[in-house]
């Protein structure tokens, strides 16, 4: 008896496991079909498995600006007013193209641009100075770079980017922050400071006080920087952010807004964030407004369904959608007198600061993370075109015309390099020596930007390792 109640206990035990097993399988296969697949319907079974990937279904970043937001807001003043005078004003046409505008300059034309290096600053002043120590405490991952500004020059002292791509955004990155280095109009007021950076969507080490492209609320060891697009990107359509706003002020003179196509457009890829992505297609899904779609990068067809950042300026609204983490196309959306419809953000960039969804200043409308209000705000845009103007206008005053500028984003380099100082350790140039003795050339530390940039990509992406094995092989 007792023998035949351990076979039947055995047997059940062996008939659950099968079972977990198995509904193991199946849910692992659909979760995998539903993140992989770019098929865009998805029964509601695999809809409702769909993990939210790195976001928080329910969470999202809120802004609560301390500067005067209304002020930032208003339209750029085209007075003839000179940089010496006291009452200097940024003008769009004069200034937007000039990298060199004294701090107080900065501060009168970008309020709001700095908040998160305020935020940066005061949570890292409850604790010790960055020290060189904590900075070398951690080992440099996927698309980190170590870099050092001494007296006036940028050195790279190390790197860890593992294909082109991840070199690309790190060179682009060095290339807007040494453009704001030499084109600063006190060169000898710009600090020493030593930093380590990454272009990766996510930050890996979210802990560790890291110059990072993109941020979450909760990260409060991160500092925000441009992200490298800023400079430029090498993808058809794209190019120079600066020739992108051009292009886009090209356009518009010939198919002002009233020309536009009363659509809302949106073109990404699925599997980036696919809960997220889906919910947009299903909620503008059949609808008179939509010309929302999906891109697949490897279709025979591909172009014909590609809409460029340009041509995005075409319709009177255009969606956005966070990708992996954040996504980069928000700028080139702000870029075009068009109404930018974002579901509630919960990454942030160092412009998003200026992002109003309400009162006369309001420059995007922003909708539910699932889109399940995104039909009533198009009814209301469509429903009072004055309104939908209005807040077109206001992005481009905003954004297209003061804080996406090349001006605005070297101010924002120097103000990081100084609250970052205060923050911070000296570096030193030579290593295992001390002030005032001669130093010998193999001494020095890392290289100047301008050598970097000579190096051949291979060299470029793990860099000492690199040249040492360089100097090795040529001796």
């Amino acid at each position: 008896m007792m023998l035949r109640r351990r076979c039947g206990l055995l047997d059940f035990l062996t008939y659950f496991l099968s079972t977990a097993c198995a509904v193991i399988f199946v849910l692992v296969c659909t979760i995998l079909y539903g993140t992989r697949t770019q098929h865009p319907h998805l029964p509601a079974v695999v809809q409702g498995v769909l993990p939210a990937g790195r976001c928080l279904c329910e969470y999202s970043a809120t802004f609560a600006c301390d500067t005067c937001l209304d002020c930032a807001a208003a339209p750029p003043i085209s007075g003839n007013a000179t940089s010496d005078a006291d009452d200097w004003v940024f003008s769009y046409r004069r200034d937007g193209s000039n990298y060199g505008l004294r701090e107080d300059q900065c501060e009168a034309a970008f309020p709001g641009l700095f908040e998160d290096i305020a935020r940066a600053k005061k949570h890292r002043q409850t604790k010790p100075n960055v020290s060189e120590q904590e900075l070398s405490s951690f080992e440099l991952t996927k698309g980190m770079v170590r870099a050092m500004i001494f007296n006036g020059e940028l050195y790279i002292l190390d790197t860890f980017l593992v294909d082109n791509v991840n070199r690309e955004k790190a060179v682009s990155a060095l290339a807007t922050l040494h453009r704001a280095l030499v084109s600063a109009p006190d060169h000898g007021s710009v600090p020493n400071i030593e930093f380590v950076f990454t272009v990766e969507d996510l930050p890996a080490q979210p802990q560790k006080p890291l110059w990072v492209l993109a941020r979450r609320a909760n990260d409060d060891d991160l500092w925000l920087i441009p992200d490298f697009g800023f400079w430029s990107w090498d993808m058809e359509q794209l190019g120079a952010l600066s020739e992108v706003a051009a292009e886009a002020i090209q356009r518009e003179s010939v198919e002002p807004w009233d020309q536009k196509q009363e659509k809302l457009v949106w073109r990404g890829k699925l599997n980036f964030a696919p809960k997220l992505r889906r919910a947009l297609l299903d909620a503008a899904r059949g609808k008179s407004w939509s010309d929302v779609g999906q891109v697949r990068w490897g279709d025979p067809d591909f172009k014909a369904h590609f809409v460029g950042p340009v041509d995005q300026c075409n319709y009177m609204f255009i969606a956005h959608a966070e990708g992996r983490s954040y996504s980069g196309s928000l700028k080139y959306r702000q870029l075009c007198r068009s109404v930018v419809v974002s579901h509630k953000l919960q990454w942030i960039q160092h412009h998003h600061y200026l992002m109003k969804s309400d009162g006369p200043n309001q420059n995007f409308v922003e909708v539910e993370r699932d889109f399940s209000d995104l039909a009533a705000a198009m009814d209301d845009l469509i429903t009072h075109p004055e309104k939908a103007k209005r807040i077109a206008d206001n992005n481009v005053q905003v954004f297209r015309e003061r804080y996406l500028t090349g001006a605005a984003e070297a101010c924002y380099w120097r103000a990081l390099f100084k609250a970052w100082k205060e923050v911070s350790f000296e570096p030193v140039l030579y290593n295992g020596v001390e002030a005032g003795e001669k130093h010998a050339r193999a001494q020095k530390r890392g290289v100047r930007y301008e050598t970097f940039m000579l190096y051949e990509p291979l060299r470029q992406m793990d860099f000492p390792a690199s040249a040492k094995m360089a100097a090795s092989s040529s001796s």
